[in-house]
């Protein structure tokens, strides 16, 4: 059986850098980076003190009032996603109700409720069990996203969450693609979401050695992949949301389409909790795997917004695992990655990469890389750009891997 195409209509996101499409890409192409100082606590205290922040948004105006109740109870991930979903399906200008059993949701979070957790645990110490919040569980549980999402939309068809760290939208997108595929629905939204800016994930994360503490009194300078003195990863949070559609389906409703999904390549470095493969492997054959199910060849590949989170160790491996991939020929192809401007939003940065890919296929300009001063000579890439790019992009590609070693490689075509 010839597998069915796949195709996204619609887009919809919130982040450091906007709280729409349109304000998200206008300051990734202007290099205008979201980073800065925290404000949702007083991070005085702590190693790290920025972040890539969401500020300013209301989600009540994303959801039906008979929603707004149930709303409330939620964490800011399940709020992101429903204002991004919002933005997508009007994009789309679809009906998801229309056919329900035929419409599913498969979206990523890294780490779910996390607000949730910290609260309750707070309340459980100063004030004991019944002071633990009835819905806490339903609040924290990550699935509750998919779960809420589909309430308010009305789809009935396939509806789960993947989470597996910051490959989790990723692999999310490629469970929808392969649901199309082989007909289980004709429309899937995707993505992921992550609102895990709190102190209990800051000082986790701080104390684990993790994030950039050198740059908190020039917030906007301290995500800096490839650069020498890049010392850790920023925060951020936010969601990508996507409207997947069969293409024959768009095509006979009269959708515009952004982009088709090629393949999505994945696989495990069996290595370390926290610690990529230094050798970049499993990443590479991640890629490989990719390329192959999207019947394209290496150099076919026009731009790749990579993982590069700005960690010493991660930046080198994925460099190498690129460098395998495309079997040492880099020329004609750029490599950047957009978390020097809104920082690693964990289980939904895959989903915001995806977005600058299809805008870059869209408007065929590949947004810079900022904040290297000093590239780094262990980086074993010739095709990072520091300006930005006016070229024809056909084909790009997205890398995300995450802790316990899951790798992820999304391939996204011109239409």
């Amino acid at each position: 059986m010839q597998k069915r195409r796949v195709v996204i209509t619609g887009i919809g996101t919130v982040n450091a850098l906007g709280n729409n499409l349109k304000d998200t890409w206008e300051n990734m192409v202007k290099g205008n980076s979201g980073i800065d100082t925290i404000t949702a606590f007083d991070p005085s205290e702590f190693p790290s003190k920025i972040a890539g922040e969401v500020k300013n948004v209301d989600y009540k105006t994303s959801v039906k009032e008979s929603s707004l109740s149930k709303l409330k109870r939620m964490d800011p991930f399940v709020h992101y996603a429903l204002i991004a979903l919002k933005e997508a399906v009007e994009m789309a200008g679809i009906d998801l109700g229309k056919e329900p059993f035929r419409s599913g949701v498969c979206v990523g979070s890294g780490i779910g409720g996390l607000h949730a957790h910290q609260n309750n645990v707070k309340q459980l110490i100063a004030k004991g069990p019944r002071r633990v919040n009835p819905f806490y569980i339903p609040a924290a549980i990550p699935n509750i996203i998919a779960g809420f999402l589909s309430m308010e939309y009305g789809f009935c068809g396939p509806n789960f969450l993947t989470c597996s760290a910051c490959a989790s939208a990723n692999h999310a997108i490629g469970c929808a693609l392969m649901i199309i595929q082989t007909g289980m629905a004709d429309v899937m939204v995707s993505g992921g979401s992550e609102g895990s800016v709190n102190e209990v994930a800051v000082a986790g994360f701080s104390n684990m050695k993790a994030l950039s503490t050198k740059y908190n009194d020039t917030p906007q300078k301290a995500s800096r992949p490839y650069d020498v003195d890049r010392d850790g990863f920023v925060m951020g949070e936010g969601a990508g949301i996507f409207i997947l559609e069969e293409y024959e389906y768009a095509k006979k409703r009269g959708a515009k389409i952004l982009s088709e999904v090629l393949s999505v390549g994945m696989t495990g470095d069996a290595y370390d909790f926290v610690m990529p493969d230094p050798e970049g492997m499993s990443a590479a054959q991640c890629m490989k795997m990719a390329f192959e199910l999207a019947e394209i060849n290496p150099e076919d590949v026009d731009y790749i917004n990579a993982h590069g989170t700005s960690t010493p160790r991660g930046d080198v491996a994925e460099a190498k695992a690129i460098n395998i991939a495309l079997n040492g020929k880099q020329d004609d192809i750029y490599v950047g990655s957009t978390k020097s401007l809104h920082g690693h939003i964990l289980g939904a940065t895959a989903a915001v990469e995806a977005i600058a890919c299809i805008m870059a296929i869209r408007d065929n300009v590949i947004p810079a890389n900022i904040n290297i001063d000093n590239f780094d000579p262990a980086i074993e890439l010739t095709c990072v750009n520091t300006e930005v790019i006016e070229k024809n992009v056909k084909i790009a590609v997205s890398n995300s891997f995450g802790f316990g070693g899951h790798n992820s490689t999304l391939i996204l075509r011109e239409i």
